[in-house]
């Protein structure tokens, strides 16, 4: 009997799963059938599949959004972001963690801190503070900002996984004739593999599908990132509703974060709970 159960149970827990997959799942691939379809198509039916599968509404929304610079910008913001989130968060929380001072823990907790602070709260004093160091409208503004405010979670992360590691590792380079410098970047950083794609991708995520930040910190066209692009395509709409082409820009945005999930899921599941064992 309590095997009969067990076997219920399990049975209904996947079904409850299947289906939840599934209301989340079929939005994406929605969206995404839906931008090869014409827009006389999607008014008539708007859930069934294209008769016709098309490409147009990619090229018009890539040349008439001018969604190439969009892009270019989007990927130049985002990789420099990402990059010097993973060196920063990288050092800064190993520092923390091995230091045998008292303020290291203090220093570390106060990092963290900034989970807390409310983003909109702060937007305005954000905005006079970078006017006032020439740095609005630039885009190395924008990447100052999304740094700052990608640290706290990235040094908690990285913090966990440092606290995890014996400091034997440290020790056995030493003997080996390494620096702290050299076991740090040959032995401690590559261990900590799985917490690096974790910040990656959490951070390549946000900043990717930014929209505040964006908007408020860059007001030259040349500059914007996608998700500002997307707006201009949905204020095209004002003449012509112009669906298929929208849904089109938006796979422009989606898809990059969406490959890169898929590609390190498994490493993204040990990220977060690989840190969580010690404490």
């Amino acid at each position: 009997m309590n095997r009969k159960k067990v076997k219920a149970g399990g049975a209904v827990r996947d079904l409850f799963s299947g289906l939840y997959g599934l209301a989340i799942l079929f939005p994406v691939f929605w969206v995404i059938y839906t931008s090869f379809k014409t827009n006389g198509e999607f008014v008539a039916n708007p859930w069934a599949l294209p008769k016709k599968w098309q490409l147009e509404n990619y090229v018009n929304a890539w040349v008439k959004i001018d969604f190439q610079t969009y892009t270019l910008n989007s990927i130049v913001i985002t990789l420099i972001s990402v990059f010097l989130v993973v060196i920063l968060s990288s050092t800064v929380a190993y520092l923390l963690v091995r230091t045998q001072k008292k303020w290291g823990e203090a220093l570390l907790m106060l990092f963290i801190a900034g989970l807390y602070v409310p983003t909109s709260l702060i937007l305005p004093s954000e905005f006079t503070v970078m006017y006032d160091l020439h740095l609005w409208n630039t885009r190395i503004g924008l990447v100052i900002l999304y740094v700052v405010f990608s640290l706290p979670y990235s040094i908690l992360i990285m913090s966990g996984f440092y606290k995890s590691m014996p400091k034997e590792l440290e020790e056995a380079a030493a003997i080996d004739g390494c620096t702290a410098h050299k076991a740090f970047w040959k032995v401690i950083f590559p261990l900590s593999k799985n917490g690096v794609i974790t910040i990656v991708i959490f951070n390549f995520v946000w900043i990717w599908n930014d929209y505040i930040f964006a908007l408020t910190f860059l007001q030259d066209k040349e500059l914007q990132t996608l998700p500002v692009g997307i707006i201009a395509l949905m204020e095209s709409f004002k003449l012509k509703a112009d669906w298929v082409t929208l849904f089109a820009g938006l796979n422009i945005v989606m898809v990059p974060s969406v490959l890169l999930y898929i590609c390190f899921q498994k490493y993204l599941t040990k990220g977060l709970t690989t840190g969580s064992v010690k404490g």
